[in-house]
């Protein structure tokens, strides 16, 4: 039986809810009470031979002699607080989610929630904690494969419910526009319409990421009618009735029986291109998407003045699985209309985060605004501290009010910035209209005296429009 103590041990008398090791009993075992008899419940029974005398201290003990065991070592405390021995199991299982921290004790409303971003490392270990967690009592399989990320509605620094996003299962639907709720969970002592306020966080973060539609199931194994997407506006497209009799591809699955199984979508935008952002690692076959590899279009023959409400919010980086790398067209445009004079500014080898533009109808780009990572963090999908809007290149003469457009721009960078689970914004623009942009914010950017002029906005004070 091997045992993880900590390394300074503190000896303190017993308390309810102590988990306890007994060396010499091979035991392991959790304190009930704190009276003349106390009482355990076995997580592992005693069973070593090298117990004689010692059974009846533990059957039948007094508080003093229970003191006196931890005292000399014969009782080790290994863990504390556990409400049953359910809980326990729980976290040995996923021990990145601490089963003392999903109890959210009843917010009294979803005001009161808050979210968190589950990314980067052991996100999928602290994930599974929560949708195997006892209480929670989620009845379909844990997360196996990799997913985009996890939003969490947290009360009082506890879980409530958690969203898992990521790339749709089935290749039909992976169009490079599609994204998929994988798993929804949620505590049965949730605030009161929880679900469709975390979906409406889902449907924002997805919208900001550029997808159009997002894609989820209900009715897997538990006959969920999905009301919750319904009241979260969306749409019933189809319901079958699948065959589990060949679901013997992973451990632990157990086939036979059927289910029926209700497909949702929510249309995120409605607007006239094939794509708000590049399709990634799709087969030309799956997919009618614009390629964004080409030059950008020419503004020349555009109408002058465009007004805000014409242009398309897209993503102009294209995705790796080490990181993203500027599109050509994004790529030209800061060459010739970035504040350095045609000499962009990335050439600082910050890692890329992501790369917000608007285009015309026409699928000319007319703004786009850089989002770098500067921290020294090794995988930038780990650093949940700053992110920084790096560079900035803007066509003033096309549009109608180019500060406004920039504005809006800076302002959904900052509110994905916030989804994504960053807990500051920097700024490091310069030009004259990137100033104006920032100094109209409703939330200001405050600069710095530094030689570089970063600035800091906490994402968080920066209201959501989901």
């Amino acid at each position: 039986m091997h045992l993880h103590h900590p390394q300074s041990r503190v000896i303190r008398p017993l308390r309810p809810g102590d988990i306890v090791a007994f060396p010499y009993l091979d035991a392991v075992g959790r304190y009930l009470s704190d009276d003349a008899t106390p009482m355990f419940e076995w997580y592992i029974p005693p069973g070593s031979p090298l117990c004689l005398g010692h059974p009846s201290a533990i059957t039948t003990p007094d508080t003093d002699d229970m003191d006196a065991m931890v005292d000399s070592g014969e009782v080790v405390i290994v863990a504390t607080g556990f409400d049953s021995l359910a809980d326990y199991e729980a976290h040995q299982t996923y021990r990145d989610c601490d089963p003392r921290l999903v109890s959210p004790g009843g917010a009294p409303a979803t005001s009161y929630l808050e979210l968190r971003a589950e990314r980067g490392r052991g996100a999928r270990e602290r994930v599974n904690g929560f949708l195997k967690h006892p209480t929670v009592q989620y009845r379909h399989d844990p997360v196996t494969k990799p997913f985009r990320i996890a939003l969490t509605a947290v009360y009082d620094e506890r879980d409530v419910a958690m969203a898992v996003l990521g790339r749709p299962s089935g290749r039909h639907n992976a169009d490079g526009r599609t994204l998929e709720l994988y798993r929804f969970a949620a505590h049965p002592d949730r605030p009161a319409n929880t679900g469709s306020w975390l979906l409406s966080r889902c449907c924002r973060w997805a919208t900001l990421e550029g997808y159009d539609r997002l894609l989820t199931y209900a009715g897997v194994q538990n006959d969920n009618e999905g009301t919750m997407y319904q009241a979260a506006g969306f749409d019933h497209l189809d319901t079958t009735t699948a065959d589990r009799s060949k679901w013997h591809s992973r451990s632990g699955r157990v086939g036979g029986g059927t289910y029926r199984k209700r497909r949702y979508a929510r249309h995120l935008s409605d607007h006239p291109l094939e794509a708000r952002r590049p399709a990634g690692r799709v087969d030309a076959e799956q997919s009618q998407l614009t390629d964004r590899g080409t030059a950008r279009s020419s503004v020349c023959a555009l109408p002058r003045n465009i007004v805000q409400d014409d242009l398309i919010q897209t993503r102009e980086e294209s995705p790796d699985r080490r990181g993203a790398s500027l599109s050509p067209d994004a790529q030209a445009l800061l060459e010739e209309r970035g504040p350095d004079g045609g000499v962009p500014r990335e050439t600082t080898h910050a890692p890329l985060v992501a790369c917000f533009g608007y285009r015309t109808p026409e699928d000319a780009l007319v703004t786009v605004l850089a989002v770098r990572d500067y921290s020294v963090e090794q995988n930038p999908r780990n650093n949940t501290a700053a992110v920084t809007l790096s560079s900035v290149a803007i066509e003033p003469d096309v549009l109608a009010y180019p500060v406004n457009a920039l504005r809006a721009l800076i302002a959904d960078a900052v509110e994905w910035a916030s989804l994504h689970g960053y807990a500051t914004v920097e700024s490091r623009l310069e030009s004259p209209t990137a100033t104006s942009a920032l100094d109209g914010l409703t939330t200001p950017i405050g600069f710095g005296t530094d030689s570089v002029g970063t600035g800091m906005v906490s994402p968080s004070q920066t209201p959501s429009s989901a």
